[in-house]
């Protein structure tokens, strides 16, 4: 079921499933892209992983564990527990069937929160187990590019907030290998859009500086993107489709060497029994 908030300066609509957004309009402009028959998503929450597993599984406390890409939080049907024009909350609790894929006992909830100026997305996940665990976490907003008429993908540039240094890494059969870059940045304070970064998979920045990202056209309008607790930023497209994907993480595809063990995984999130923990971004236009 779509839920929609409208405060006259912002609309978002907001599907039930997965609890994604799926259209986010500044006045009349569309930001976000449309599904298709070659990625069906538009903003899917990434839990408790980010990315591949190797093979498919991973091992916790001694026992496999099956996952697809990008766990199963994007799958499941939520609960909508506050809904005004500003404001939409949601939230999804363990079950069994999510037992069968991580053994651990979570609630997590999605916030939406709009103003004249900006969207706020807050995910929150709380430990409502009797243990100790951990997870990675990622969002995966599309973005459309371009976003006005007459434009093409190529007239788009990320601008870094600071200058950045990164060793993009390689990507084989699902998983990355850092020690062998597919592309090498040296302070780079912008990116230009090219369809070539894109053909192993994402642009992935470690350990990035900046905390807030654009994407400009050659006029400088475009979005801003903030984002908060996330170490690491990827950029993602499918070549020649007309969007790109900004996604902060914590954690990312399992690395070419991994072993399966899920307490390997790099950038996990410790959380304690009710202790909860949160990460957001924020959407805005220039």
């Amino acid at each position: 079921m779509i839920y929609s908030i409208n405060n006259g300066f912002i609309k978002l609509d907001v599907d039930n499933h997965g609890a994604e957004a799926i259209r986010l309009f500044f006045h009349d402009l569309n930001l976000l892209r449309t599904k298709d028959d070659v990625w069906g998503r538009t903003s899917p929450i990434l839990w408790p992983i980010v990315g591949n597993l190797k093979d498919k599984y991973t091992i916790i406390n001694g026992k496999t564990y099956e996952m697809k890409n990008h766990g199963f939080l994007r799958d499941r049907d939520w609960e909508v527990v506050k809904h005004d024009n500003n404001r939409l909350v949601l939230v999804n609790y363990y079950d069994d069937e999510t037992l069968k894929r991580f053994p651990f006992k979570y609630k997590a909830q999605m916030e939406y929160v709009s103003n004249k100026e900006s969207l706020k997305v807050i995910i929150r996940i709380k430990n409502i187990d009797e243990v100790d665990f951990c997870y990675n976490i990622g969002a995966h907003p599309g973005f459309r590019c371009p976003l006005f008429d007459g434009e093409q993908f190529e007239d788009y540039r990320i601008v870094f907030k600071n200058k950045e240094t990164f060793d993009a890494p390689s990507y084989k059969k699902g998983l990355w290998d850092f020690n062998k870059p597919a592309f090498i940045f040296k302070n780079a304070k912008e990116i230009k859009l090219d369809y070539k970064y894109f053909q192993i998979d994402a642009l992935v920045i470690k350990n990035i500086k900046s905390k807030e990202v654009s994407l400009l056209n050659k006029d400088n309008h475009g979005i801003v993107f903030r984002f908060n607790g996330f170490n690491t930023l990827a950029f993602w497209t499918i070549p020649n489709n007309q969007y790109i994907c900004f996604e902060p993480w914590n954690g990312y595809d399992d690395l070419i060497d991994s072993d399966h063990e899920f307490v390997k995984k790099d950038d996990l999130i410790y959380i304690k029994p009710n202790e909860e923990k949160e990460v957001s971004y924020e959407i805005s236009m220039k």
